[in-house]
């Protein structure tokens, strides 16, 4: 009996780990879960999920129907308190597919940078939205939620957001964590500035927009990696090399296997060569 009860208690203070087809879901601290996309799934994108006394906060980017149903049913299993607010850190310019399906009584919480960018769509949001410049503080209950707003770093508008009491940092995509993601919209000049002051946070878990809960060493990992790839770049722009040309003498041996590298390559290796030479 004695064991039983005691397998029960270590069951319930165990740190939540649920597996969907698109996330894996992990409690982080207390009301808070990070939404950690599955390789090879439809979600692109980590999402946070805060459970407040009396609202659920969503943060996230590229949603779509089946990421955000998953979402919200995985709410359904640790409360009965509805989805009131989502925060849509970034919208890249031209995917149409993405971030205009929500449930018609979510309102959005988006970046003014961000806001343009939905407008600029041939599709148009159905749902009510707040924007902001370059800060907001939500409190809800006993929790803080404080939204940063980047102005150019992986694209336009992105916003992190932070639970100081929490100790939480949400970063979406301008932190990836023991992988590369899409960088093809990014201003690498500001993205760089931006990774220094997520660093200097004192936190103590980081949701990053791609990989596993982290903490800032997974930020000062990625920078590393930053770091090397734009160093890269600036070296084969100093040759005055045809883009195409350039591509071929890349060598970044030492993250050749890192996931995600040699896909997202091209795009990003474009994106990075034509913003980076107009520095020569």
């Amino acid at each position: 009996m004695k064991r039983t009860v005691l397998l029960i208690i270590c069951l319930v203070l165990m740190p939540m780990a649920v597996s969907a087809a698109n996330f894996s879901f992990k409690n982080v601290r207390g009301g808070v879960y990070a939404a950690i996309a599955e390789p090879g799934g439809k979600a692109a994108s980590n999402s946070l999920i805060i459970v407040t006394s009396y609202q659920v906060i969503v943060a996230g980017a590229h949603f779509v129907p089946e990421t955000i149903k998953e979402i919200f049913d995985f709410v359904k299993t640790v409360t009965p308190i509805p989805v009131r607010y989502i925060i849509l850190t970034h919208h890249h310019r031209g995917f149409n597919h993405v971030d205009f399906d929500f449930p018609a009584n979510v309102e959005i919480i988006a970046s003014g940078l961000t806001w343009q960018a939905l407008k600029s769509e041939f599709r148009q949001i159905k749902n009510q939205v707040t924007f902001f410049d370059r800060s907001l503080t939500m409190k809800r209950g006993s929790t803080h939620l404080v939204m940063s707003a980047t102005e150019h770093s992986h694209s336009e508008g992105d916003v992190f957001v932070y639970l100081p009491e929490e100790g939480v940092l949400f970063t979406s995509d301008l932190v990836y964590n023991n992988v590369a993601g899409y960088m093809g919209d990014a201003t690498f000049r500001d993205w760089i500035g931006t990774l220094e002051l997520l660093a200097g946070i004192d936190v103590r878990a980081v949701v990053p927009g791609l990989g596993d809960v982290t903490t800032t060493d997974g930020i000062i990992k990625f920078q590393a990696f930053f770091r090397a790839f734009t160093t890269e770049v600036l070296r084969l722009t100093g040759k005055g090399l045809e883009v195409e040309a350039a591509k071929r003498q890349f060598s970044l041996p030492q993250y050749d296997d890192l996931p995600g590298f040699r896909a997202f390559f091209d795009v990003n290796f474009r994106r990075a060569y034509n913003e980076l030479k107009e520095l020569k």
